[in-house]
This record gives C-alpha cells, sequence and structure tokens, in this order.
C-alpha cells in the first residue's frame, strides 16, 4: 500500500504542477489580449518555470506567447533570445520564427541608426505582408539619401495610413524639389489637414517655402510671420523673413 500511496502522491504533484503551469499561461494569454504586455511577460516565463512531465508542446507554445510579448514591449534582444530557442527544435513554423528574428534584428539596427543593415529586414517583413513596416522602411530610404524608394516606400504606407505626417512631409519636399508642385502642395495639405500633429513645425516651413517658389511672396511672407510666432527664431527663418519682406506686393 506503500507504493501505491507514493504513486497518487507523485500523481498529485505533476497534476498540481500542470495546472499551475497552465494557469499562468492562461493569465498571460489574457494580459496579452487586452495589451498588458510587461504582465503577460511575467505569467509566461512564470509557466515555464513550472516544471512537469510531458509539457514540451504547452512550453513550446508558451515560449512563442513570450517571445511575442518581449516583441511588443520593444525588448528585441530578449525576443531574438526566445525565437533562437524555438528555432532549435520547432518544425512547422520556422518560416514566421525567422522573419520574426529577422524583424527584431532589423529594429535593433534602426535604434542604432545602422539604416543600411535595417532595410532588408523590413523589405522582408514588406514582402510577407507587414505593410506597417513600409514606414520603418521609408524613414531608412530617407537617411540613406535613396529618392526612388522613398517616394515608393511613403507612397505605400500612405495608402495604410493616410494621415501620418512624416510621410507627407518627405514626400512634399521630394515633390517640391522635383519642381513638381502640384504634387507637392496635395501632400502639404494631406499633412496639414490631417490629424497628425507631429511634423507641424517641419509641413509649415514647407509650405513658406511652396508659396515663395510659386512667387506668391505676400502668402509666403504671411505664413513666415505665423511661424516666427509659434516656433523659435532661427538664423535660416530670419533669412527667408527678411527675403520676403523685401519681396512683398503693397497694395
Amino acid at each position: 500500500m506503500a507504493v501505491i500511496s507514493g504513486i497518487g502522491i507523485f500523481a498529485v504533484s505533476i497534476y498540481n504542477n500542470m495546472q499551475e503551469k497552465s494557469e499562468y499561461r492562461n493569465q498571460g494569454i489574457a494580459d496579452y489580449s487586452n495589451g498588458n504586455y510587461t504582465q503577460a511577460a511575467v505569467n509566461f516565463q512564470a509557466s515555464l518555470n513550472e516544471k512537469a512531465f510531458f509539457s514540451e508542446p504547452l512550453d513550446r507554445d508558451t515560449r512563442l506567447y513570450l517571445a511575442d510579448t518581449y516583441f511588443m514591449l520593444g525588448q528585441y534582444d530578449s525576443a531574438i533570445q526566445q525565437y533562437d530557442i524555438l528555432l532549435q527544435t520547432e518544425e512547422e513554423q520556422v518560416a514566421y520564427l525567422n522573419l520574426q528574428r529577422q524583424m527584431a534584428q532589423g529594429l535593433i539596427d534602426f535604434q542604432n541608426q545602422n539604416f543600411e543593415a535595417a532595410l532588408p529586414a523590413f523589405q522582408a517583413a514588406i514582402d510577407a505582408g507587414h505593410v506597417e513596416c513600409t514606414l520603418y522602411a521609408g524613414v531608412c530610404a530617407v537617411e540613406l539619401g535613396r529618392q526612388d524608394e522613398i517616394v515608393a516606400y511613403l507612397t505605400t504606407y500612405l495608402s495604410y495610413n493616410p494621415d501620418n505626417a512624416y510621410a507627407c512631409v518627405q514626400l512634399a519636399d521630394y515633390y517640391l524639389q522635383q519642381g513638381l508642385y502640384d504634387t507637392c502642395y496635395q501632400y502639404l495639405q494631406q499633412g496639414l489637414q490631417g490629424t497628425d500633429r507631429s511634423c507641424d513645425k517641419e509641413l509649415q516651413y514647407l509650405e513658406i517655402v511652396y508659396y515663395e517658389y510659386q512667387r506668391d511672396f505676400n502668402k509666403a511672407y504671411e505664413l513666415t510671420k505665423a511661424y516666427m510666432e509659434k516656433y523659435p527664431v532661427t538664423e535660416t527663418i530670419q533669412k527667408e523673413y527678411d527675403f520676403l519682406y523685401t519681396r512683398q506686393t503693397i497694395e
């Protein structure tokens, strides 16, 4: 009877460990679904720390959640570590894991301003259907001075997120320099009338230059005065003001 009793206690212990592992995992999934990624990571790690027999399939799925949670938290080194562990044994999701790992490394390179290394990672993500990565790719193209790629990436991104002010600034500036003023004006207005206010300063400066290039000096002068009331007066904007002041048409 003592042997049977010992087996029973062991079985109960296995059940309890598995139950705790599952509870931590389920709570982690709930936290992940609610966008509470910090707590989700805590619960997924707690689930993995609970030792239980025959839990390998459950642990692989939990580890995948943990890797993606670190990705969502912007903890890309930790995400890569988890993806690498999974890639040692995973057979069915290799393409997904490799892409996530590549994106995580790309974002690390992007943060370190290594745009040359980051761009291929974002292109791979775009090819896989991640249209949102065209913004990151567009920033890389801007920093690398690749004009044709700037237009391709950022026009694609604006079809995904029409209000993005950064994309509007870059495209308006590109078409201004090309002398394609109608297209420049289109992107200027798209940026100025959108809900994204993160690049108002840049958009308003470009608007001044646009009207100057159109030789509408009165309009450009009024916009410059309004600009100087909002933002610090730099040497560049002071020179613009002085130039436009002499070009006004006084009625």
